[in-house]
């Protein structure tokens, strides 16, 4: 009984959490033209690159707001994402991250990006081309570094 109301929270939490993050993909990467206020009328078109690196910029996105949405799209893509066949969302979100890490850090008014965010998403985004988790293997390095465990070759 306690473990039934511990899961219902925690698929909660994880419910809030994607709707967060599809908010999110949808102020950072559309845009709608609404004729009629009706839902199947709506169409939604994507920013800019430019726009999205001001909005990135000017919403003070971090590296995990980011990161998270990369994740999402990822997930939320029907077929394998890789740096050679990328959807065009995260191909507009790489390029936009890629423009604020341009800027200078005194140029920058939101001080919660750290200049590498471009760079770690497109590791991150080769690495699924092979199919490798990078949070994965990060996590049995951070483990290795703890026990002291060697991998021998």
């Amino acid at each position: 009984m306690l473990q039934e109301q511990l899961n219902r929270e925690k698929e909660e939490r994880i419910r809030k959490q994607q709707e967060k993050v599809d908010n999110l993909i949808d102020l950072l990467l559309f845009h709608g033209l609404e004729s009629d206020k009706s839902e199947e009328s709506k169409q939604q078109l994507l920013h800019t690159e430019e726009q999205v690196a001001q909005l990135l910029i000017s919403k003070r996105m971090s590296y995990d707001m980011v990161n998270q949405v990369f994740d999402r799209i990822v997930e939320l893509a029907n077929r394998p994402q890789s740096i050679d066949s990328c959807s065009p969302l995260l191909s507009l979100l790489l390029d936009a991250a890629c423009q604020v890490d341009c800027l200078e850090r005194k140029d920058n008014p939101n001080k919660r990006w750290n200049h590498r965010v471009e760079r770690d998403l497109r590791k991150k985004l080769f690495a699924l081309g092979y199919g490798i988790r990078i949070e994965d293997v990060q996590k049995k390095d951070a483990i290795r570094s703890i026990t002291g465990e060697k991998d021998y070759f």
